[in-house]
């Protein structure tokens, strides 16, 4: 989320905002991990006021971590001004964005604060639970991916448009270097829209990726991996699954279905899509 600035119906602690006579600052340090990235974020609040919520449990501090791109959300509470998390590097990926707030844990009847702005001297303030009584500020951080993962799709895959579009089924074709997915043209239209939707990427892998790659497994299963084993896509394969510590050789085949082996290469691509579809629902209901 993208911290837009608002009237609120009472005063709010920011350092871009004069409601209060002290202020907030926010700070947020990426690190990379082993396939993590470790966020470690602190706020410092110099009202006596607000800490004294905070100490009493009436307020707490609340991180808001959010990609865009793989729809990927956390919001962090807690007591302390200091918060580590450790995030799958698989979850985060282009623009991420870090906020700070603080926030009402109860109720508050007739908050008032000594450091308030002059213009709201001697007022009260009924705020409700959940409330922001602070904002610390965002910070925005890219992620880019050194692993070359699947979420680059020409690889070892290439989506062709058929020159017959009486069939409409779709075909695989594994004889170049690349699988080649081959679609008519409605179909293939239909694809163009939805790779240019970032929210709609796991959908495609689970809808298209996801049965060619059920599709090459059971063929390697079936015919062997000797005859395709200098082919781009076969070597880019056997990469991928060396990520999950998988080798791909005759024991897999024979022994991991062809479907989790797809599952292990697209990053469970099922789950991913039924996430992003849920939140975009969400985000739809919200705007209405």
């Amino acid at each position: 989320m993208d911290i837009r600035f608002r009237l609120y119906p009472h005063p709010v602690l920011s350092s871009v905002s004069d409601d209060y006579r002290t202020g907030i600052t926010f700070s947020c340090d990426v690190k990379k991990g082993i396939r993590e990235l470790v966020f470690t974020m602190d706020s410092q609040v110099d009202d006596p006021g607000i800490l004294d919520l905070i100490v009493n449990g009436k307020a707490e501090y609340a991180y808001h971590i959010e990609c865009p791109l793989t729809s990927f959300r956390l919001m962090i509470r807690s007591e302390v001004p200091w918060v580590t998390r450790h995030i799958p590097e698989r979850d985060l990926n282009g623009q991420v964005s870090v906020c700070c707030f603080i926030v009402a844990k109860e109720d508050l009847s007739g908050y008032s604060n000594p450091n308030f702005n002059a213009d709201y001297a001697g007022l009260s303030f009924d705020i409700d639970r959940g409330s922001i009584l602070g904002i610390g500020g965002q910070c925005n951080i890219t992620v880019t991916k050194e692993i070359d993962d699947l979420a680059k799709i020409p690889s070892i895959f290439s989506i062709c448009r058929s020159a017959d579009d009486s069939d409409t089924s779709m075909k695989i074709n594994v004889d170049s270097d690349k699988i080649a997915i081959i679609l008519n043209s409605t179909n293939f239209q239909s694809y163009k829209v939805m790779i240019s939707m970032p929210t709609m990427i796991s959908v495609f892998h689970s809808m298209i990726i996801m049965p060619a790659l059920i599709y090459v497994f059971e063929m390697l299963r079936r015919e062997g991996i000797d005859e395709y084993i200098n082919k781009r896509w076969c070597q880019g394969l056997r990469k991928a699954l060396e990520r999950s510590d998988v080798q791909l050789n005759a024991d897999t085949l024979e022994n991991i279905p062809s479907f989790e082996l797809a599952q292990k290469i697209l990053d469970l691509p099922v789950n991913r899509a039924l996430r992003d579809i849920s939140s975009a629902g969400e985000n739809e209901s919200e705007d209405e």
